[in-house]
């Protein structure tokens, strides 16, 4: 159970900067279960506290809805009633043997353990899901959130990603001649690509006025990159990209195809805006400048960072998201895509080791009040926080 303390009908939290973050306080606020990021070494274990946040002021109750997966070889456990009460090994008690069951160690701590033999995926070890109610007075439920995850990752912070390391892993060409076909895989290794894959144009249909390429192509990520991926914002997303062959001087480059210029990469969510859909890019203009030779990229997180908003309007500039909005489209990706069709002519283009990735959760509170972030206050005079405080 996490403490909130109530002061002159503001809620307050402590944050971990020392100071704290105050709410206007409503009445008969239902309970949140945030999402949460731990980082856990190979073999390694971990205390989590399945920390809600209620604005009442209510004791809260936390129940796991969802274990490590059977693949992952990690253990859930309670804590043992020694350490709960008085923080004396063994942190042990007994294991978490279904979905339902009440975290009752103290504060909702439970005590999460990897496998003594471990190999670090690449990815997040576990994703666990944990609910909190809000209790009366004789101990009874008053209501239950929806459900918040917990993401177990090792120490490289990876949430999700690619390596090639035996096949394609699903990756597909889009936006060429073909709608969409299977991208070329090397098992071999060329400078710091190590097993990669690749792709190249299939078509070229060169802009009379602007000289540009418009049928632009693009790696598009598989499954796995897809839905819920809010806790990796603040984070980043990572690639490598090289060429084998093509003409990369400035001349001979994309331009775009309208006034947002050209897109390195490109995220949609089908289901943000009530099912309007929004896709956010983040412009070639603001990255390092791809000229063919291996170029690694690290691409910030956040709204800030220089991504833009397809406005739906060809006359309209792509504007900046707002934070809401580039947190609702982490929360529910429909899809990924890279560019790889950088010039007016033919060229081919090599993608390597792809991460979404994270190592502290800054998601806000205020993009909580719903799993998927639908719902979003960020910027309202309610919610003055930026990260996760109560944690």
């Amino acid at each position: 159970m996490w403490a909130t303390m109530v002061v002159l009908g503001l809620a307050c939290l402590p944050s971990t900067d020392g100071q704290q973050a105050q709410y206007l306080k409503p009445d008969g606020h239902d309970p949140l279960a945030p999402h949460q990021l731990v980082v856990v070494p190979r073999g390694g274990d971990a205390l989590i506290a399945l920390g809600g946040y209620d604005l009442d002021g209510d004791q809260l109750q936390a129940v796991v809805t969802a274990l490590p997966s059977s693949s992952s070889g990690a253990t859930l456990y309670q804590l043992s009633r020694v350490f709960s009460d008085y923080g004396y090994e063994p942190k042990q008690g007994k294991a978490v043997a279904s979905v339902g069951e009440v975290a009752t160690g103290s504060l909702n701590r439970v005590y999460y353990k990897r496998p003594t033999a471990d190999v670090e995926p690449v990815g997040a070890w576990d994703v666990l899901e944990f609910t909190v109610s809000d209790l009366d007075p004789f101990g009874r439920v008053k209501s239950t959130s929806l459900p918040g995850k917990v993401t177990v990752v090792p120490p490289s912070g990876i949430l999700v990603g690619s390596h090639f390391g035996r096949d394609s892993e699903g990756w597909q060409v889009v936006g060429n001649k073909a709608a969409s076909h299977a991208v070329t895989y090397e098992a071999s290794s060329r400078g710091q690509l190590n097993q990669y894959v690749y792709g190249s144009d299939d078509t070229i249909n060169t802009d009379v006025t602007g000289g540009s390429d418009r049928s632009l192509w693009y790696f598009n990520a598989p499954a796995k990159f897809m839905g819920h991926h809010g806790i990796a914002y603040g984070g980043a997303l990572e690639f490598l990209l090289s060429s084998f062959h093509g003409d990369f001087r400035p001349e001979k480059l994309n331009q775009g195809l309208d006034r947002s210029g050209l897109h390195l990469v490109e995220i949609h969510c089908a289901e943000c805006n009530t099912n309007r859909g929004v896709t956010i890019a983040f412009p070639v203009s603001a990255a390092t400048p791809f000229t063919g030779s291996t170029t690694s990229y690290s691409i910030s997180l956040v709204e800030s960072a220089g991504w833009i908003k397809d406005p739906k309007n060809t006359l309209l500039e792509w504007p900046a998201p707002t934070q809401c909005e580039f947190i609702e489209v982490l929360s529910s990706i429909s899809s990924i895509r890279i560019l790889g069709d950088f010039t007016s002519w033919y060229e081919s283009v090599a993608l390597d080791q792809v991460h979404l990735k994270n190592s502290r959760a800054q998601l806000p509170i205020c993009a909580q009040q719903r799993p998927d972030a639908s719902q979003c206050t960020c910027g309202s005079v309610n919610w003055k926080d930026t990260h996760n405080s109560y944690l």
